[in-house]
């Protein structure tokens, strides 16, 4: 299941074959731990159209971040995924409705009919195959989800687990190019099996993430663009809960 989030959750969907230009991710520079200072080492030379973001700026949008989430109770939006691969030259776009409910509860709910849908429910990930009437479960430890989840419920993992650093201005342009947002880049301290880094785009006013971006340790990437967000609106655990659909076969892993 390569190509959506069930590509990030589970086993990856099939792409759909076209030309497209992907860009690389730009060679990795030192990022400043979240929280604290910058690291000893010499941050690469920015280039010519690049400000200097203040000290310790990315720490305070991500803080902002949390403040938003740690207030959420609930969310509501539809999402436009973009999952590139370099590799194979494919771009595949899918759309769909992301419900989360605290603690822990989410569901991404895809258009299409040959996508997965993808429950979590604290430490366990179900992705619904429609199309071959089929369930596939994991540990949530063992799935791509240990890092999405993280903004959208909040809390310290965000500055505890990444190290981060504003974006730079052609990351900013190409993920955060409308006025007031800004792009933060996230690297996992401790390295990730499934993706490199993160790309948080963030409302200044607000600290809500209003896109994001992982770019996959096989050099793929997923891009998801949030729209009609809806905070703290009565959504409950039962509107997000697995049920397994009748008739339908359990794979585990």
């Amino acid at each position: 299941m390569a190509g959506t989030l069930a590509c990030i959750l589970s086993a990856g969907l099939t792409c759909t074959p076209a030309k497209v230009e992907i860009a690389e991710p730009p060679p990795p520079t030192p990022l400043q731990p979240a929280g604290g200072d910058p690291d000893p080492e010499p941050e690469a030379e920015p280039a010519a159209d690049d400000s200097k973001p203040a000290k310790g700026e990315a720490s305070r949008k991500l803080e902002s971040v949390q403040s938003f989430y740690d207030g959420t109770s609930d969310l509501q939006a539809s999402f436009t995924q973009t999952y590139s691969n370099s590799v194979y030259g494919t771009k595949k776009v899918s759309k769909g409705t992301l419900k989360a409910v605290k603690p822990g509860k989410m569901v991404w709910d895809y258009a299409a009919a040959d996508t997965p849908d993808i429950y979590v429910d604290g430490s366990r990930v179900w992705s619904v195959e429609r199309d071959t009437k089929q369930v596939a479960t994991r540990d949530i430890g063992k799935s791509d989800i240990a890092g999405v989840e993280k903004f959208l419920f909040g809390g310290k993992q965000l500055t505890e687990d990444f190290l981060v650093k504003i974006a730079e201005s052609k990351l900013q342009k190409r993920y955060a190019a409308k006025k007031g947002q800004s792009a933060i880049r996230m690297k996992p301290k401790k390295k990730n099996p499934h993706y490199k880094e993160i790309i948080l785009v963030v409302d200044d006013a607000t600290g809500r993430v209003q896109a994001f971006a992982l770019w996959n340790q096989d050099g793929s990437t997923n891009h998801f663009v949030l729209s009609k967000i809806v905070r703290n609106g009565g959504l409950t655990a039962k509107d997000v809960k697995f049920v397994k659909p009748a008739g339908y076969t359990m794979i585990d892993g």
